[in-house]
Order: structure tokens, then C-alpha cells, then sequence
């Protein structure tokens, strides 16, 4: 069908969003711009109105080119317009067959995998805004070559790596790339509840329509210990809050009928979060065994009674406990239709026989099981190494033990890296292994888009260890020699994300310093005017901080004046465990938008300041580049309604000033729109 014929029927009988297609109508001057996306070639999705007439509610289409593409849409949509503005009638597959207009829809892109939004007349203004900032946002986002034919386990280590390093948007990306790579849906479904947990999306985490069949597979810990969190986050944390127990388990006892199966496994290594949940359902459940289980957990036993003593006084002994409401009263049967006896491993629909299964209990010993290609999947699966001795404690055998590994033990140890940054912290860095995984990256060529904010993660735990002058000059010439193959005006907050980490960072060698800042920066200035304002004002100050000589300035482009904040914007919060990311963003930002009071957080669990400011902002930027659940779910369930919460694509302060920018720009858009 083509594009006349398509609209031609999209907009006739059952739409009366553009009748008659008048061209001189306000309606033609407004659709415009999206229907100048039905004959272009980006990746934008279409977006089309339809009303009806007699119905009080409008309806908005948003139509994935193609149907392998649907996930990536979602996540923009949840990004940009879902739930602050509109709703989902469904999930995909809502188009209904003998609809005119939905007919037309599918034949045009050949599946039905679309996204109807709803909204009340009065949210149109609102609605739109915000797909018009999405739409300019996907125009403006590097182009994804995706005919490569890549293996899964090299996006699997591409998506571990994008996580920890905090690119939510190159996680989605990959979570599409892997469908129909010969990874079970079921673990598919895993990555999606460990990316949904990181980000703090705890309501949506347990929408998952999967969710049951998940918990009757046993899943690995992270992900049983994501639901535990997301269940804390969404029932507990205002009862427990107040020192009310009983309340949290009548809360339990009405939503909590998933916690007697996540608790069905080791318990060592959860987070005190998930423990107050499995506490709490085991005295509400009159528990006695399970109570018995976590009392015996000395670990966990303590850190319980460490965040809250009363917890486990007021809970009681479930012993005691025998007429209470049972939890087992309320279980749903779990569909036994989806378990997988190796779900964590089976990554292949026709696995060769697998390797020596290894048992690490230290990355040292990890990393040798991967020189004797042992199969370390169950290790990386239950994430083992969150118990285990910080990298740094091992740091130069490790480097050592990976420098020396062949091209096949290079590949096989790339898949660590997300474990490896994710086990950073901020803390003590394990800089000498970091620079092992660099000088991985850089010789195999792992330069991919997806793979650049873990590469700038890395070099930030690489330079915080500090280096001796003639490595950090071998490593800055190395990163300098490779940047020809991914350096763009698209990859922009990625290039200053990596100049403000070496900026910030000790400096044995300044040359080196400034002979990369000029090849990485030379291009941007090249073509100033493609730059967003936010990235302008932060190259200008590396440019006058490091007196780089760089023409940032010319006729067309003058100098960015600072951005008025909308009227609607007064209160900032920026959130990152990097406090010198935020304290350079922060900076810039007071020159950007000097009317905003912006707040900065590094607190790695919900306080009562953080609380404060959460519940004051207007706009709020997450980092999420080793951010652990709670603190994350703590500012999604405290924020207020009407605020904008975005999460920058990593965890450099040019990637923080994107994110405020982008969202100032959005409420901008909305106010503007409210105002005429």
C-alpha cells in the first residue's frame, strides 16, 4: 500500500482527526511534521491521531516500522509520554481485524504490533508536546547498523556492560537486537527485570504480564532479589517507613503472594531490602521455617537488624503467630509451563556440550577459570561476585592474568566487564584490571555505540587509581588512535563525558592530555552548529579550561546565552554516585539555566534529605551507573506525580546536562503549548 493510498484510509471513515485532508486546514499545518515521517528513512516510529466521533477521548497511533522494533518503541514511549501524560489502551497487538482504519494500519506496515495511546481532550496539548520532543530526540540519536551479524554472547557482554555503565537507552536497543537470537524468552525476560530494577521502573517491573511464569522458574538471585525490591518499593516502604509492621503485613497478605517462591533459594548476598520483604512475609505467613532460614543467615540477620532493629522484634516469632492470615491463602498457582532446567544457561536452542562448570569464590579465581575456558555463566548469572572481595584487593594479578590471555580468552573475559563495573562502586578502583578490559576493548576493536559509555566508565576506574606517567600517555595515545572509528556529532555527550572524566582526573602527563582533548574535540568544533546548547556550554569550558584554542564561536552560531527555564521549572535534583560528574554539571547548568535551585545526591539508599529534595523537584536526573535498586525505586515511589524524571544514557555530566536539557525542553514545550 502506498503512502497516499494508507492515509487516504487512515484518515476516512471511523477518523475524523483530519477530515476531508483539507491541505489549507490547521490540521494539515499541525500533522506536518509527521507525515513528513511516512516517506523518510529514520528510525522514528509513525505517529498519527485518530478521534472519533462521539467518543470524548482521543486516540493517538504510534506505529513501529518494523514489527522487531516494538520493545524500542515502548521504552521511548514509557520514556516520553507514558504514564505523565497518556495511557496505553493495550500493548501491543491492540489493532482490531475489520476496523477500517486499524486494517489500514496493518497492511501499510505489515504487522499489528502498534501502540494506541489514550488521553481526555483537555491532555492534547500536553500529549503531543511530548511526542514532539520524543520524535526530535530518535532524529537526532545515532543511526543503528544493525546487518552485523553479531554473537549472543557478545550483546549479552555489550548489554551487562551497558547497564552498569548507565546507557538505559542502549540497553533497549539490545534487549531487541536479542529477540530471535536463539535466547529463550524466558531469559529475556530476566534482562528486562534487572533493567527495569536499575532504573527504578518498580510498577511497571511487576506489570510484566510474565512475572508468575518467571518466579516458577526458580530465576537466578539478581532477579529474584529485583521482584523482592520492587515488592518493597510498592507495598512496604510506607508502612515499615512509619514503624507500622502490622500494616506491611496486611500488605503483604493482599499483594505479596510472590514472596513465599522468590525466597526459595540462597538468601546470602540480598540486599536489606529484599530481606525486610522475606522478614515480613514469613511473619505474616506464620513462617516458621523460613523465619528460621533468615535468622540463620547471620550476614543477613544483621544487616536487618542493623537499618531496622524494630523489624524484627515487632514481627515476632511466626511461631507465635498461627491464626493470623496466611499468605498461602492468597497464592495464585504458578504455571509450571515456562520453567527451564538451566534457565540462566540455556542460551542456545541447540547448546554444544558445555565446558567444566567452574566455582570462583574470588575474581581471581574467576578469571583463571575463564584462561581454562571453564563455564562461568552460573557465576555470571547469580551474580556470585557481589559477595566476594572487592577487584581491587587482586588488581595487579588480575591485569596480569588478563593481558596474558589469547584472542579467545580475550573474548571470553569481555564478558565480565558489566560484572567488573557494576562491582566498582565508586570505591576503592581496581584501576590496572580497568585498563586491562581498555586495552581488550581497543585491540578487538569493541567500539560499538552500545559499548562507548562502558568504555568511559572504565577509563574513569582506570584514572581514579591515577597511572604512571608513561602508561596514562600509552593509553591516552591508544584512545586517541582508535576515535576516528565511532567519534560523530552524535556521539557528542559521549566525547565530552570522556574529556570531563580525563579533566577531572590526575594528570601525570598534560601533553598527552591535551593531544587527545584536541582530536576528540577538533571534530565537534567542526560542526558547532549541529550541537545542542548544553554540549556547547560544557566544550567551552574545557575549551578555556585547557586552553585548547578551539573556534567554538562563529556568525551562525553565537555564543549559547543562557536558557530561561520554563515557569513551570524551579527545583533541579541531580542523582549520581560520581560527585565530581555532578559538581561539573551542576557548574555548567548554573550558566545554562542560572533561575533553577539545583540539589545533588550521591546517597546510595533513600534518606530523609533525599526525600526532601525528591519530593520538591520538578525535574530529576538519574545516573545509574552502579545505583543500586533502592535508591533508585526510592526516588520514583517519593517523587511527585507531575515531576519529570529522566535517566541520562550514562554517567559523565555531559550525559547529565543532556538528560536536564532535554527535560527542561520537553516542559518548555508543554507551557508554551498550555500558554497558547
Amino acid at each position: 500500500m502506498d503512502v497516499e493510498t494508507f492515509l487516504g484510509r487512515f484518515f476516512g471513515p471511523g477518523n475524523a482527526a483530519w477530515q476531508g485532508r483539507d491541505a489549507r486546514s490547521p490540521a494539515a499545518a499541525f500533522l506536518a511534521d509527521y507525515l513528513a515521517l511516512l516517506t523518510d528513512d529514520s528510525d522514528v516510529p509513525y505517529i498519527l491521531p485518530r478521534n472519533e466521533s462521539g467518543n470524548p477521548r482521543k486516540h493517538v497511533y504510534v506505529i513501529p516500522r518494523l514489527g522487531r522494533h516494538a520493545t524500542t518503541v515502548r521504552e521511548w514511549l514509557t520514556a516520553f509520554v507514558v504514564p505523565s501524560h497518556a495511557a496505553f489502551v493495550s500493548r501491543p497487538e491492540v489493532l482490531r481485524a475489520g476496523d477500517p482504519v486499524d486494517d489500514a494500519v496493518a497492511v501499510f506496515v505489515g504487522h499489528r504490533k502498534v501502540y494506541v495511546l489514550e488521553h481526555p481532550q483537555d491532555s492534547s496539548r500536553d500529549v503531543w508536546a511530548a511526542l514532539a520532543r520524543m520524535r526530535r530526540t530518535i532524529k537526532q540519536r545515532p543511526t543503528s547498523y544493525w546487518s552485523e551479524l553479531v554473537p549472543v554472547g557478545r550483546l549479552l557482554a555489550e548489554f551487562d556492560l551497558a547497564m552498569a555503565a548507565g546507557d538505559h537507552r542502549a540497553t533497549a536497543e539490545l534487549l531487541t537486537r536479542l529477540e530471535g537470537t536463539g535466547l529463550s524468552g524466558m531469559n529475556l525476560t530476566y534482562l528486562a527485570i534487572k533493567r527495569l530494577a536499575r532504573l527504578g521502573n518498580h510498577g511497571e517491573l511487576l506489570r510484566l504480564p510474565a512475572l508468575r511464569d518467571v518466579v516458577a522458574t526458580r530465576p537466578p538471585a539478581p532477579v529474584r532479589e529485583a521482584i523482592l525490591d520492587a515488592i518493597h518499593s510498592t507495598v512496604l516502604a510506607g508502612p515499615l517507613a512509619d514503624g507500622d509492621t502490622d500494616a506491611a503485613r496486611q500488605a503483604l497478605v493482599l499483594r505479596g503472594d510472590l514472596v513465599p517462591a522468590l525466597a526459595d533459594g540462597p538468601l546470602a548476598g540480598f540486599g536489606v531490602e529484599a530481606l525486610a520483604v522475606i522478614a515480613v512475609a514469613a511473619s505474616a505467613n506464620a513462617d516458621v521455617a523460613l523465619w528460621d532460614r533468615l535468622r540463620n543467615e547471620d550476614v543477613a540477620w544483621r544487616q536487618l537488624a542493623a537499618v531496622w532493629p524494630d523489624l524484627l522484634t515487632s514481627a515476632g516469632d511466626p511461631a507465635s503467630a498461627g491464626d493470623r492470615h496466611s499468605l498461602t491463602a492468597t497464592l495464585l498457582p504458578l504455571s509450571p509451563a515456562t520453567m527451564e532446567a538451566f534457565p540462566a544457561e540455556d542460551l542456545e536452542d541447540s547448546p554444544p556440550p558445555r565446558p567444566i562448570a567452574a566455582r570462583p569464590e574470588s575474581w581471581l579465581e574467576l578469571v583463571r577459570a575463564i584462561a581454562m575456558a571453564e563455564d562461568i555463566s552460573a557465576v555470571i548469572a547469580e551474580a556470585a561476585w557481589r559477595s566476594w572481595s572487592p577487584a581491587a584487593t587482586s588488581d595487579a594479578a588480575l591485569a596480569d592474568l588478563l593481558n596474558s590471555l589469547d584472542n579467545d580468552g580475550a573474548e571470553r573475559a569481555w564478558t565480565i566487564v558489566g560484572a567488573f563495573v557494576d562491582s566498582d562502586g565508586y570505591g576503592q578502583p581496581a584501576s590496572h584490571t580497568a585498563q586491562a578490559f581498555l586495552t581488550n576493548a581497543l585491540s578487538h576493536n569493541r567500539l560499538r555505540s552500545s559499548d562507548m559509555a562502558g568504555i568511559v566508565a572504565l577509563l574513569e576506574i582506570t584514572l581514579r587509581g591515577g597511572l604512571p606517567a608513561a602508561e596514562y600517555r600509552t593509553l591516552l595515545d591508544d584512545l586517541g588512535a582508535e576515535s576516528d572509528r565511532w567519534i560523530s556529532v552524535n556521539q557528542a555527550s559521549v566525547v565530552l563525558d570522556m574529556c570531563d572524566v580525563i579533566a577531572r582526573a590526575p594528570s601525570p602527563d598534560k601533553e598527552a592530555r591535551l593531544r587527545l582533548f584536541q582530536l576528540l574535540l577538533a571534530p565537534l568544533a567542526l560542526q558547532l552548529s549541529r550541537l545542542e546548547a548544553d554540549q556547547l556550554a560544557l566544550a567551552c569550558l574545557l575549551n578555556d579550561e585547557f586552553d585548547l584554542g578551539l573556534a567554538w564561536i562563529s556568525p551562525a552560531s553565537p555564543p549559547p546565552n543562557p536558557t530561561p527555564a520554563p515557569t513551570s521549572v524551579r527545583e533541579v535534583l541531580l542523582y549520581s554516585l560520581d560527585e565530581g560528574a555532578l559538581r561539573r554539571a551542576s557548574s555548567v547548568l548554573a550558566g545554562l539555566a542560572p533561575t533553577l535551585n539545583v540539589q545533588l545526591s550521591s546517597d546510595h539508599v533513600g534518606s530523609r534529605q533525599l526525600k526532601q529534595w525528591v519530593q520538591r523537584a520538578d525535574i530529576i536526573i538519574m545516573a545509574t551507573r552502579c545505583a543500586t535498586h533502592a535508591a533508585t525505586g526510592f526516588i520514583r515511589s517519593t517523587a511527585r506525580s507531575e515531576a519529570t524524571i529522566r535517566e541520562a544514557e550514562g554517567a559523565g555530566s555531559a550525559s547529565l546536562l543532556r538528560a536536564v536539557s532535554s527535560a527542561l525542553d520537553e516542559r518548555g514545550a508543554i507551557a508554551a503549548s498550555i500558554a497558547s
